[in-house]
C-alpha cells in the first residue's frame, strides 16, 4: 500500500495511524528510509498514539537507541545503522514496542512479532509510504 504524505504532519498522522487504525498489533515497526525522509517525525505519532510524549523523540543516530514511556510500558527506538538492532544494552522483549530504523543491517528473529515494514520515500510533492506485511 503507498500513501501519499504531503507534510511532516500528516507523516506524523500516519505513525499514529500505525497505533490506532492498524489490522495488524504490530510490536516491532521496521523503518525503511533514507536521511531525511521523516523516520523520526512517524516515531512521534507512534509515542503519541501509545500515550507518551512526543517531545521527547530524538532519532537515535547518535546514541543508537532511546526509551520512551508509553502507555502500559516502554518503546524502545533503535538505530541499526552502525550495530545490530537486536543486540544492544537493552532487550526487545522487555518493552512493549519496537522501532527500527535502518532494519536491514540488522537481524529480525530477534525482534519481537509481529514486525510490519515500512519504507519512507522521498517524492516532489513531500513523501511516500510504503506499507508491507500490514494493512492500516
Amino acid at each position: 500500500m503507498n500513501i501519499s504524505l504531503g507534510n511532516p504532519e500528516e507523516t506524523e498522522t500516519l505513525g499514529a495511524r500505525l497505533v490506532l487504525d492498524s489490522l495488524v498489533d504490530w510490536k516491532t515497526l521496521a523503518l525503511r528510509g533514507e536521511l531525511g525522509a521523516g523516520k523520526t517525525t512517524l516515531v512521534r505519532g507512534v509515542v503519541r498514539a501509545l500515550g507518551g510524549d512526543p517531545d521527547q523523540v530524538h532519532s537515535p543516530s547518535y546514541v543508537l537507541e532511546h526509551y520512551y514511556e508509553v502507555n502500559g510500558g516502554v518503546l524502545l527506538h533503535r538505530d541499526a545503522w552502525r550495530g545490530d538492532a537486536g543486540e544492544s544494552s537493552g532487550s526487545s522483549t522487555d518493552c512493549q514496542r519496537l522501532v527500527v530504523e535502518w532494519p536491514d543491517k540488522a537481524n529480525p528473529e530477534v525482534w519481537p512479532k509481529p514486525v510490519l515494514w515500512l519504507t519512507l520515500k522521498h517524492a516532489d510533492d513531500g513523501r511516500v509510504a510504503l506499507l508491507s506485511d500490514g494493512v492500516l
